[in-house]
């Protein structure tokens, strides 16, 4: 267990042991404005009713205050009704509110991060005497770990804050880059992310509900508690239950992205290389089974990986004029895999790939 007390298998069970934080039906009590941020639809393995419906009953216990229901959706589209309903579940109550954080439609607080990122969120939510967060924790390529402080950015946040927070993924350099999977100090794009739900959590009470999957990506524990205190006992937890521990680096791992919908395409392909790239030895070779139906992915990720492969410092250029998350993970993933000699095995062997394609496992493991 490496010291992480049993968890808390429900959201109310973690709601009855708050991490450095009053109960939430406690600071739900004194406030006349409540505001919930929930994930969006491309979150679902979070089971977000669940959550949405503990929240619910705990904020009742003590007020009839209405809440306003937020879907955080970052940069992403606007949820549809049947999305939006699909959410929220049983949770919504006559008086409540639901509404889009439209990245248009945010109010500039004046107020800047010292790595100038403007903190920038709906009025209902700078409004609110009470902020309540949920989301779910989990190994992130540029966040170190998903969870607590990115409902806030890019949840919620304004297109300039989430482009500033995401252009940090950028400092050092093409042969410096700072932001990794697990990696939270030291990070810039991480610690500004912190550094902006603090800035926020200013003259408010802020509190947090995260769901923490398991090695499959299923449910397994929930933490909750004030925004810092909370995630960092949820991300406590993911390393355990996320971590595979090995006696020793491999010269070669042979890695498959689990089917569908997580080889679906290249582009969340490669998520299973930056998990392997840990345990491999300096030189290690790495052999990645994907069935890539879609081929290479979203947006311009096909383009821009091809311009990673020929010309890295151009593609970094690029973004830092227009800072996009698959651009960046072109350019991470062709510098990472520089000394690893690769082969993908797919069957669309037409995809640009930082090593050798092959259509059958045979023949890549010749």
């Amino acid at each position: 267990s490496r010291g992480v007390r049993p968890p808390r298998g429900t959201p109310e069970e973690a709601l009855l042991e708050p991490e450095g934080s009053p109960s939430l039906g406690a600071l739900s009590a004194d406030v006349s404005r409540i505001a919930v941020v929930l994930p969006d639809a491309t979150r679902l393995w979070q089971n977000v009713p669940l959550m949405a419906e503990a929240l619910r009953a705990e904020i009742e216990k003590n007020t009839a205050t209405p809440v306003t229901w937020m879907i955080g959706a970052g940069l992403h589209r606007s949820p549809s009704r049947e999305e939006t309903a699909l959410l929220l579940g049983g949770a919504s109550r006559p008086g409540d509110r639901v509404l889009w954080s439209d990245p248009a439609g945010v109010r500039d607080t004046g107020l800047r991060t010292s790595r100038g990122t403007p903190v920038a969120a709906p009025p209902e939510a700078l409004d609110a005497d009470l902020l309540v967060l949920a989301g779910g924790i989990g190994y992130h390529d540029l966040a170190g770990f998903s969870g607590g402080r990115k409902a806030l950015l890019p949840g919620i946040s304004g297109k300039e804050s989430v482009q500033n927070n995401h252009g940090l993924c950028l400092a050092g350099g093409i042969e410096g880059l700072q932001v990794n999977v697990g990696r939270t100090s030291g990070n810039p794009t991480a610690e500004d992310m912190e550094e902006y739900g603090r800035l926020i959590g200013q003259g408010r009470k802020v509190f947090l509900l995260n769901v923490v999957p398991d090695e499959k990506g299923f449910p397994h524990c929930y933490a909750a508690g004030s925004l810092e205190a909370g995630w960092k006992k949820g991300v406590e937890l993911a390393k355990v239950l996320q971590t595979l521990y090995i006696p020793r680096k491999a010269a070669l791992i042979v890695a498959s992205s689990g089917g569908y919908p997580y080889d679906i395409d290249l582009y969340q392909a490669t998520k299973t290389i930056s998990a392997c790239l840990g345990a491999l030895l300096p030189g290690g070779g790495l052999v990645l089974c994907a069935a890539l139906e879609d081929g290479m992915g979203p947006g311009n990720f096909g383009r821009d990986l091809l311009l990673s492969l020929s010309d890295q410092e151009a593609l970094f250029r690029q973004l830092q004029q227009n800072f996009t998350i698959p651009g960046f993970i072109a350019l991470k993933i062709v510098h990472d895999m520089k000394t690893h000699p690769a082969a993908l095995i797919a069957v669309k062997e037409d995809v640009p790939f930082p090593g050798r394609t092959f259509a059958s496992f045979d023949e890549g493991m010749k």
